[in-house]
């Protein structure tokens, strides 16, 4: 019977992630309770061969890694799941490998992107309209206002990229803090 190293819940047989926190479950963990007699000498000999990466986590940003697949993670697509992140191309992942389930997340987490995008470009333009009102001062404030909306957007989406690059290089597949939640492709 196995636990959760990070809650404390019980976990079913040959898991990837605790079902109760999300929590990856580390293969020296299954080895353990595979083969309690050499845990031990398994535990040094993969911790000489191999160092676990770490997943860059911003606030409730949740770490999917042991949902998926460590072959589908490290694969030879990680190109088209980087590239999901640049505007229209959230699509890229769906066509490169189509049965990917990390494919499946990175396209979900860039079209959430996107949409964010659009929706900050929406507000900007609304404000940005505001600069026609009969009202002194009122286009140098709202056209000011529209374009530090638009930057903003503009460097939340590119502060998203480079987040989700680095995790997709360590092997990782963590969502987006305060976007990522939402499933849009399953």
């Amino acid at each position: 019977m196995a636990f959760c190293n990070h809650c404390g819940a019980q976990l079913p047989e040959g898991a990837f992630s605790c079902p109760a926190c999300g929590a990856p479950i580390d293969q020296i963990h299954q080895q353990q309770q595979a083969a309690p007699g050499n845990a031990q000498q398994s535990t040094q000999q993969n911790t000489q061969q191999e160092q676990p990466k770490e997943a860059v986590t911003i606030g409730d940003a949740k770490d999917c890694t042991g949902e998926f697949e460590p072959e589908d993670l490290s694969s030879s697509n990680k190109w088209a799941y980087i590239l999901s992140y640049l505007w229209i191309l959230f699509f890229l992942p769906l066509l490169v490998c189509p049965n990917s389930r990390v494919g499946k997340f990175h396209a979900n987490q860039g079209l959430v992107l996107l949409i964010f995008s659009a929706a900050v470009w929406v507000v900007s333009a609304i404000v940005g309209a505001l600069v026609l009102l009969p009202v002194p001062f009122a286009g140098a404030i709202f056209g000011t206002l529209s374009r530090l909306i638009s930057l903003a957007g503009t460097i939340i989406h590119i502060a998203a990229f480079f987040y989700e690059l680095i995790n997709i290089l360590n092997d990782k597949a963590v969502e987006l803090p305060i976007l990522g939640k939402y499933r849009l492709i399953k």
